[in-house]
């Protein structure tokens, strides 16, 4: 009788055990992407991912990124939502502070806490009093997009070196019809997407000031605004758009082809863009000869950065899973992936990139980064998204006032009302910095 009891209360152990067990190894490991592009990266680690969980269903969703930030913001505060949170860093701060994120593990933490292996401002976003709370995954980083064939045919050999070079060299590689009307612009400046506005007049704006349009405030999770600290290059840089937008040195147009899209298709000389431009030229303007350069300098020099992050849902059922999900996406493979498909840098410096590189030469100019050369990333805070889209309007309107032609004073009342936009937006979130 006492060694069936002992049977049965052994038989239960293992039992029970058996189901911690498959708690942990069975299930739907959820991800959702606001990036579809990496989805194939994803998939790259999921076949090594399910050499150690074949148990485990692996649902990936992918959404646009509007779609797929409204999403989260739904989910993740009831305890739902994805099981790994791919978080773009301006979307980080909300889920940290909504208290939804797992506890990154000690290896994790050790390799994200190196500078060896992270560089420092990367690190610096994802920590909270010097512990982080994710992986620092990938970056968009800035740089200048030249098309070669328009600069030999223009007599310059080579990308500008400076901001005024970027204008100089902008009017003479402008093409215009008989009726003036222009046939290509000298310089594809972003005119539309007001948030997308802020962050590429800030391209510039931190390189003539050596701030961003938006920093880190004296507390940590506050933000000050720049812009009339700043106000003469403000608005010296606002009349620099003005003047190439109108006038005898017009050097673009609503008219024509922009972005990407315009330079992929012969329609723009120049632009100002990320590294995902390379993959996406190659794909949709194969017969387009470019070059890649490091960004114009001025009274600085620095690449924009914007990087996609790493963490696990505290609410997850598979936390051990989703951790090691995201181990395999350290993986060279993975890493190799990204650079190839989606054309995004990898964060991580101890993977060897000389491949791709030797393949691919101009991610050089975007992956090795010279003395220097500052690598920022804006200042990650809950209210980004409606700062920078009605700083944005704010600006873009102002490209369109042929009235700031040679107009100084003008253009400051414009820089002086982004800046008020921006500190009435701060102060009713509560975390705005003087």
């Amino acid at each position: 009788m006492i060694k069936r009891l002992i049977y049965g209360l052994l038989a239960l152990l293992v039992s029970a055990g058996t189901a911690v067990a498959d708690t942990a190894t069975r299930g739907k490991l959820s991800i959702w992407l606001g990036y579809p592009e990496t989805l194939d990266a994803f998939k790259v680690g999921e076949q090594e991912f399910k050499k150690q969980y074949p148990n485990v269903e692996i649902e990936i969703l992918t959404f646009e990124l509007r779609e797929f930030e409204a999403k989260l913001a739904i989910a993740v505060p009831t305890g739902t939502g994805p099981d790994i949170l791919v978080l773009h860093d301006f979307l980080f701060p909300r889920y940290f502070d909504g208290d939804a994120l797992d506890t990154v593990p000690a290896d994790l933490t050790a390799t994200v806490t190196d500078p060896k292996i992270i560089d420092k401002p990367f690190t610096d976003i994802v920590s909270r009093n010097g512990k982080p709370w994710g992986v620092p995954w990938w970056t968009g980083r800035s740089a200048l997009f030249y098309n070669l064939d328009h600069f030999k045919e223009a007599g310059l050999s080579g990308p500008p070196q400076t901001v005024e070079q970027y204008w100089e060299y902008a009017e003479k590689l402008t093409r215009k019809a008989a009726s003036g009307e222009l046939t290509r612009a000298g310089v594809s400046i972003r005119l539309t997407g007001p948030s997308g506005g802020t962050q590429k007049f800030g391209y510039l704006y931190y390189q003539i000031t050596g701030e961003q349009i938006l920093e880190p405030g004296a507390k940590p999770g506050t933000v000050r605004v720049t812009i009339n600290k700043n106000l003469d290059a403000a608005a010296k840089l606002l009349l620099d758009h003005a003047t190439h937008l109108h006038g005898a040195k017009k050097s673009d147009d609503w008219a024509l082809k922009h972005d990407a899209q315009g330079f992929a298709s012969g329609a723009a000389s120049m632009f100002l863009r990320e590294a995902w431009v390379v993959a996406f030229v190659k794909k949709n303007g194969p017969d387009i000869n470019f070059g890649v350069a490091p960004m114009p300098r001025g009274k600085a020099w620095g690449a924009f950065n914007f990087i996609d992050i790493l963490s696990v849902n505290k609410g997850s059922k598979l936390k051990n899973a989703a951790w090691d999900y995201v181990r395999v996406l350290q993986g060279q493979k993975v890493l190799d992936n990204i650079l190839e498909v989606s054309g995004w840098i990898p964060l991580r410096k101890d993977r060897d990139y000389a491949a791709f590189v030797t393949k691919e030469p101009r991610y050089k100019p975007l992956m090795e980064i010279p003395a220097g050369y500052t690598q920022y990333i804006e200042a990650p805070n809950p209210a980004y998204e409606e700062v920078t889209t009605r700083v944005g309007e704010v600006i873009q309107n102002g490209f369109r006032d042929a009235s700031l032609l040679n107009n100084m004073d003008g253009a400051k009342r414009v820089m002086q009302r982004a800046h008020e936009t921006a500190v009435k937006i701060l102060k009713d979130q509560g975390i705005y910095s003087d």
